[in-house]
Order: C-alpha cells, then structure tokens, then sequence
C-alpha cells in the first residue's frame, strides 16, 4: 500500500513524530507549509474568528495514495486550521485517512470531537484517530498548567514514552495495507 504521510507542526513536535511516523511506515512524508507564518496571537484570532490560513500546494498529489497520514497538533479541541484546510481543500482525493496529533492535554470528549470534525471536513470517518497527550509527559504539579504544556518540547526520548500507542497506530495502518 502507498502511502503519504502529511504534517504540520507549528512549535516542531508533530514534526517530530512525523519522522518516527516516517521511519516506521516507510512513506513519503511532506509538510503543510503556510504562506505566511502566523504568530500565537494570529492562531488565536484565526481560531475565534475561525478563518481558514492560506497554505502552500502539496509537493505529492494525495490521489496517488491509497492511504494518507494527518499528523497535526490540536487546539482548542480542534484539529489545528492549517490542517483543517488542506482537508477540506483535497477531500476529492483522500481515499483513505488516518490522524495522529502530540497534543497538550485533551478534554473529555476530544477524541470524538475530532473524529466528528475529521468526517465533516473530509466526507469520511478516519481509519485511525491517536492523541498522544504532553499532559502525560508532565510531572504531576504541571499536568494541568497550560502554559508549561504548551511550552514543552518533545524530545525522542519523550516519543519512547508513547512507543506502545505508536506502534499500534502504524501496525493498523499496515495490517489495512
């Protein structure tokens, strides 16, 4: 089975996994880039106001693909816009998707929001929904401060600490192949 695996980090840990997620799968692996880079204060507002960011064209075309991989942080219970928007933009050409997101620390409820938000944006359930939450990263005073969550950067020594959950998330995309 061919597959692309589709990326955007803003602070450089999805992209972090996104080269674990590469390794494992053995992929061709691209990166959402935006034409222009937005500051927390701009993701703020684009999210409130829910305006969508202009992003590049993808270097691969997702229709030669029988399986795309989404890797992409989540904010406020969303999957973050940029990703969002390409979605929503190749939707025509998304056979068949997964998504996988080292996010902060996930509210009750998130998993299957996202899964609702991922199938109205492309017009099908995802094959594979995975949050690996920072949260679980934390010492016990820090696990709820949303600051120090936010800060935090993965290491790959942080990504051994998710190796169960990532393994079964690229074996199940693999056994589908």
């Amino acid at each position: 089975m061919k597959i692309l695996l589709v990326y955007f980090s803003h602070s450089g840990n999805n992209k972090l996994l996104s080269e674990e997620l590469c390794r494992r799968l053995t992929c061709d692996v691209c990166a959402i880039a935006e034409k222009k880079r937005r500051t927390i204060l701009t993701i703020i507002l684009d999210m409130m106001l829910k305006r969508t960011p202009s992003i590049e064209p993808l270097r691969y075309r997702p229709s030669d693909y029988q399986h795309i991989v989404f890797v992409a942080p989540i904010w406020g219970s969303k999957v973050a816009n940029p990703m969002a928007a390409l979605i929503g933009r190749e939707k025509a050409s998304i056979a068949h998707y997964s998504f996988i997101s080292l996010c902060g620390h996930g509210s009750p409820g998130q998993s299957e929001s996202i899964c609702r938000q991922l199938e109205d944006l492309s017009g099908q359930p995802p094959k594979r929904e995975c949050e690996l939450r920072i949260s679980e990263l934390m010492p016990e005073e820090k696990k709820d401060d949303v600051r120090a969550i936010s800060g935090y950067r993965v290491t790959e020594k942080d990504l051994h600490f998710f190796d169960a959950k990532i393994t079964d998330f690229c074996g199940a995309i693999l056994a589908d192949s």
